[in-house]
């Protein structure tokens, strides 16, 4: 190569490096200038605006702004407890056994509001009166709440007869108890098959398997007597309710006759709560009576008298 050339090559690569270099500090020097414009512009707005918090008239603003909000979070407060009652609680009054006539009047009075939900068959209370009520008798809510009602259904639940005949008595019970049927009298007649079932009637009239009938009703039955002239001692009643007294006499065989209640007892809870007092014939194990005879019962919630103390 050529030493002159050699020479100029060099001599122009140098000075490229040279203008290169000098391109890239000039770029720096303004690129940083920028910035230090940047940063200045920024501090002269937060300055600006640490005037501007400092100031008589923001900090005047500022404070009735803060005043408005508590006035107004205090008004919606003051008007939802007057709105909502709060604090305000009442006991739910005990509506189970009541008609709906009741139910009504005594809501008007104490403040609440109900809704009959639904309807079912019960035997512990009368038709059309509350069986199961929520919220439950003495639960605290607030006056006004709705309170869900389940009544007694007004009409009667049917069920259908089943077919007693052939069968003992004792499993005649457990199926009628099954269909909520009741035994009534028992009647015994001469026959081979001592204890079955010969024989069902209602009120009087034979009765066939599959025929509709008001579930609760009673249900007579014709056993047969077997071969010999059986007879049967009292059982005592005195202490006993009314099913005890009835479950006690159809396992000696007897009829419960006629049921009389004293003055003691009002209502129908007042009667499944009542307890036998006299009897007739009076109980006794060693003069026996015919299978089938009927025994008379005098009920009572008085205490004297289930004691022995007899009225005048």
């Amino acid at each position: 190569m050529n030493p002159v050339a050699f020479i100029d090559t060099v001599t122009l690569n140098k000075q490229a490096l040279q203008f290169a270099i000098y391109s890239n500090a000039i770029y720096n020097i303004q690129d940083n200038s920028l910035f230090l414009r940047s940063l200045k512009c920024s501090m002269e707005r937060l300055k600006k605006l640490w005037n501007l918090l400092r100031s008589k008239l923001f900090l005047v603003n500022f404070g009735i702004a803060i005043g408005i909000t508590v006035v107004l979070v205090w008004v919606v407060m003051l008007v939802l407890k007057l709105y909502t009652h709060h604090g305000e609680s009442v006991s739910v009054p005990d509506f189970v056994g009541l008609s709906i006539e009741e139910v009504e009047k005594m809501c008007d009075d104490k403040g609440f509001t109900f809704v009959i939900n639904d309807s079912v068959y019960s035997e512990d209370v009368d038709k059309g009166a509350v069986v199961e009520q929520n919220p439950m008798a003495g639960f605290k809510v607030k006056e006004g709440r709705t309170i869900y009602l389940v009544v007694n259904a007004m009409g009667d639940e049917m069920v259908q007869m089943p077919d007693l005949r052939g069968i003992s008595l004792r499993n005649a019970m457990a199926v009628m108890e099954t269909y909520g049927l009741v035994a009534g009298n028992l009647r015994y007649v001469p026959d081979i098959a001592e204890n079955n079932v010969i024989r069902q009637l209602h009120k009087g009239k034979e009765i066939e398997p599959g025929e509709k009938i008001k579930k609760g009703s009673k249900i007579d039955l014709v056993l047969g007597l077997g071969l010999s002239d059986e007879r049967t001692s009292v059982p005592h009643l005195r202490g006993m309710t009314y099913k005890q007294a009835y479950n006690l006499l159809l396992d000696q065989f007897l009829n419960l006759g006629a049921v009389t209640y004293d003055s003691s007892v009002k209502n129908r809870k007042d009667s499944l709560d009542a307890r036998v007092y006299r009897q007739l014939p009076a109980a006794d194990t060693i003069n026996k009576i015919n299978l089938g005879s009927n025994v008379d019962i005098w009920l009572t919630r008085d205490t004297a008298l289930l004691h022995g103390v007899m009225p005048d």
